[in-house]
């Protein structure tokens, strides 16, 4: 089965994490990447129906749990996956209720483990069709 490009939706509001994230995700063939930092744009660009969303929860418009229900009502098939240094156990567990796909910790490794888990989701994605 042939990989099509798949478009990715970063949301970030520090900058500088920002541009750590589309470096790392610039280097995993067959994507591409467009950032946001406020929700609202995110939201107003849902129309484009991105495959993958990755997320923090700590937003300056909008909190990451609205962020992520307002998703799954417009494009209930984008995949997220959610890196925050958001570590309270309540907004993860609640976020995991809405089906998001993984949740990552900010650390040190947390950029590799994205890019496997980028990399395994597309595989799903381009196998579940």
């Amino acid at each position: 089965m042939e990989s099509t490009k798949k478009k990715i939706f970063v949301i970030e509001d520090n900058k500088t994490e920002g541009m750590l994230l589309k470096l790392c995700l610039g280097a995993i063939k067959n994507v591409s990447i467009s950032n946001f930092t406020y929700g609202e744009d995110l939201l107003n660009n849902l129309h484009e129906e991105p495959e993958i969303l990755i997320a923090d929860m700590m937003l300056p418009d909008i909190s990451g749990v609205e962020l992520i229900q307002a998703i799954r009502e417009k494009s209930p098939g984008t995949e997220i996956i959610v890196v925050s240094a958001q570590k309270d156990i309540d907004v993860i567990a609640r976020v995991q209720e809405l089906g998001i796909y993984n949740y990552l910790v900010k650390s040190e490794t947390c950029m590799e483990t994205l890019q496997k888990s980028i990399e395994d989701l597309t595989f799903l994605i381009d196998h579940k069709r």
